[in-house]
């Protein structure tokens, strides 16, 4: 997370160089808070949190399904589609007969659950995945490979490109890819076709004005927006966590921090005014689920 003029050190564990790339992003991304122009800053109400086991220790992706949510691991872990209750407790495990290449997001439909193979940090992917997998027989019914039209891998620097990406949402028929966008720190927002396999994406349109990359989404179909979280990092590699909401035709409405949070992964909406959010682990931060009251 570093930007052009900064050299990467070569850290071996994932979770340091993460941290390091990190608090270089909050060097070149100090944004307050409600940083949009024009936009109403949210209310945030904690409920109710609850620790995740260590199986899902590197939640990366959460979807609501009924009375439950489903959420994954990133890269590097068991191919597992876990089932949790909104105490966090684990309900069920479903392994999937495909690699976790760099699993970052799942939505669903009312027939498939998408999964996002789309982890692209070093920006050396020449093209990322989406898994359509049914929810009767757990098979995949249709691999989505996804090219980014102007992308060149060869010249990108780790954590310093636009072509990366953890959140994934199923509305109108469609997928919506939203990218992390380390360079521009504009978001990119891809329309993905779910049922064409092979697909050359370019950006229907850019957000600007968010205090960080997007980590997760959602739809909202209660308030007709997208509910995000993401995060940017201080000077010191810590976590600075928040929430915001999107209007359809994708324009930034609202933004609130997430006060004792750290590193949000997923976030799903479960009512008019609640959303579950999902907490990856970090050296100073257990993994967590959250339900949240949402409001202005």
């Amino acid at each position: 997370m570093v930007g052009n003029n900064f050299s990467m050190i070569k850290i071996k564990k994932r979770l340091s160089l993460r941290a390091f790339a990190c608090a270089w992003i909050g060097i070149l991304v100090a944004l307050p808070a409600c940083s949009a122009t024009g936009e109403k800053p949210l209310t945030i109400k904690l409920m109710e949190e609850h620790t995740l086991n260590d199986k899902m220790k590197e939640t990366s992706g959460l979807v609501c399904t009924g009375r439950i949510a489903v959420t994954i691991n990133d890269s590097g872990n068991d191919p597992v589609l876990f089932s949790i209750n909104s105490k966090g407790q684990s309900i069920g495990e479903q392994p999937l007969d495909f690699k976790n290449k760099d699993w970052e997001a799942v939505t669903a439909d009312h027939q498939y659950f998408y999964i996002g193979d789309v982890g692209n940090n070093d920006g050396r992917r020449d093209h990322v995945m989406v898994r359509k997998v049914s929810q009767a027989t757990y098979k995949v019914a249709k691999t989505l490979k996804l090219i980014y039209k102007d992308n060149d891998p060869a010249i990108n620097l780790p954590y310093a490109h636009d072509f990366d990406a953890e959140s994934l949402v199923y509305h109108d028929r469609k997928l919506i890819l939203f990218s992390k966008s380390w360079a521009s720190r504009k978001v990119r927002v891809y329309h993905v076709d779910p049922n064409q396999e092979d697909q050359a994406l370019e950006p229907v349109t850019f957000i600007d004005g968010l205090p960080g990359i997007i980590t997760g989404a959602d739809w909202d179909p209660y308030n007709n927006r997208f509910v995000v979280v993401g995060y940017n990092n201080s000077t010191i590699g810590l976590f600075r966590p928040f929430v915001a909401t999107i209007s359809e035709d994708y324009q930034l409405t609202g933004v609130a921090r997430l006060e004792d949070f750290a590193q949000v992964e997923g976030v799903c909406v479960k009512g008019p005014e609640e959303i579950w959010v999902s907490q990856e682990k970090s050296p100073l931060n257990s993994a967590k689920l959250a339900r949240m009251a949402i409001s202005r």
